[in-house]
Formats: structure tokens, sequence, C-alpha cells
């Protein structure tokens, strides 16, 4: 198949500006850190209205857009000991969205947008923006002291999520012949599953030494839930546009689709990660 220019280039160009605006956001200050997932959510929550109403759902939107408003709002309000003293129902609430939605993936007749579309919503989108603010500390610079903004966690993060999918590529395209979940993504395979596991694996000693934040094993961990939940992300949206009857859940980036399909996996990875670093006492 020839190589159309114009569509290569489209798709370099929009794929350079998200990675600038993404990194320079995450890094550059708490207050550019928390704007950016407040926009990433609201944009997020708009395209999952969408593909609810191509099912004949009506959400009711604009209650899922206070909910979000007001979810920014009160992180920053969060004390240390407020975090830690519920940090059980946090754990059990943040998972609530993703599990449900991995039931609806492994079902043969999907009717995720069958729970309440704005609780899903909430679960899905505007919940794991509200843990990426926990993770960076970017709420205790103004509550708790100055300088606890810390991104690198969830830079950590992002970085696995595109040497997974870097990995998935690599080995599926060399050794991929077994089909993961076909009915829902054709193009994944185990091969290529577990490339991306073993890349994000080996990425980890060197993502302790780029950020100590965390120690070898604890990278360890968090690389192989981000590889495995992240790939489940991208299942699960691959999901919600195939039951919706649409190829992509928006066209905000020219050439890639809408902010679901950019953060699918970091979404769905973020609760089980934030699961993981509140059991260890590594928030």
């Amino acid at each position: 198949m020839a190589l159309n220019s114009k569509t290569f280039l489209t798709r370099t160009v929009s794929a350079a500006v998200f990675v600038v605006l993404l990194l320079g956001c995450v890094w550059f200050h708490p207050i550019s850190f928390i704007a950016f997932f407040s926009v990433v959510g609201f944009i997020g929550l708009y395209e999952f209205y969408k593909l609810a109403n191509k099912v004949d759902k009506k959400p009711v939107g604009f209650l899922g857009y206070i909910l979000h408003t007001l979810s920014m709002a009160t992180v920053f309000f969060l004390k240390e000991s407020d975090l830690e003293e519920g940090k059980s129902f946090l754990i059990l609430l943040v998972l609530a969205g993703p599990l449900y939605m991995l039931v609806e993936l492994f079902k043969t007749k999907n009717s995720v947008f069958n729970f309440p579309t704005v609780v899903l919503s909430f679960l899905y989108v505007t919940v794991p923006c509200v843990l990426l603010i926990l993770f960076s500390g970017a709420y205790k610079e103004y509550t708790i002291a100055e300088g606890s903004f810390h991104p690198e966690k969830v830079l950590g993060m992002i970085f696995f999520i595109w040497i997974n999918d870097t990995g998935a590529y690599l080995a599926g395209s060399f050794f991929g012949k077994h089909k993961m979940y076909e009915r829902v993504s054709p193009g994944k395979t185990w091969e290529g599953t577990i490339g991306g596991v073993l890349l994000c694996v080996g990425f980890s000693f060197l993502m302790v030494k780029i950020f100590p934040q965390l120690t070898l094993p604890h990278w360890i961990a968090v690389s192989i839930i981000v590889a495995v939940f992240g790939t489940l992300g991208d299942l699960v949206e691959s999901m919600l546009k195939r039951i919706a009857g649409v190829k992509d859940s928006g066209n905000i980036m020219p050439g890639h689709g809408g902010v679901l399909d950019r953060f699918d996996s970091l979404l769905f990875a973020t609760p089980f990660v934030f699961a993981y670093l509140a059991a260890t006492g590594n928030l």
C-alpha cells in the first residue's frame, strides 16, 4: 500500500504537538498539570456521552460536567490525614468503574451503557483524572507545603504506556500469531502483549535511575500494572466504540482520534496503580 504523504504528515505533526503539550503541561507547573487533566476530563466526558448517544442512551451530560468540576475543586481541600483515613474506601471506589467495564468486556452481549451513564463516566474519566493529581502532589503545593509537586510517577506511567505500545507493536509484528481478543481488537496478539510487558519491565531498570521516587521493585510492579491494565483499557475503549459503531471517539487530534483514544490506557491503568501505591505506602 502506497504511503499517503499528506496523511503521514498530518499524523506526525499532530503526534508531535500532542507529546509536547502533554509533557510540557505535566512537568512545567502544578497549575498546568491540573488544568491539563481537567480539560482532558471534560473532553473525555463529552466523547463518552457522544458514544452513549449512539446507542440511544441519553445521559444528563451537564450533571457529569458539574461532578467533574466539583471533583477537581474538592481535591484542593484534601489533607494527608483525609487521604490516609479514607484509603480503603478510596481503593474500592476507584476500582469499581474499571472492574465493571472488564466484566462487560468479556460478556458476549455488552450492555455497558445500561449502567447509569453519568455514574459510569464519573468512574471511568473523572476519578482517574483526580487520582493523577493526587499522584503528582499538585494539590499539596497550595494546601500543605510548597515544593510538594512531583509529577515523576505520572510521567513514569506515561512512558510505560508508550513503551508498552512500542513493545507490543514490534513483538506482534514479528512474532504475533495468536489473537488476544479478536472480537474486540483483531490486531492484538498474545505475543505482542507479552512483548510489551517485558519491554516495560526492562525499562524499569532505567526508570529508577531517572525517577528515584520509587525503588526498583515498585517501578517493576508499576510497569507490569500499567502494561497489563493499559492494554485492557485499550480493549475496553475498543469495545465502547464497537458498541457505538464508530472508528474513533472523537477527532480532536487529526489522524489519531479523540481524547479517549489517546488516554484510554492511562485512564484505565491509573486506578490500579493508585491501589498498589496506596497499599504499599508509596502515594
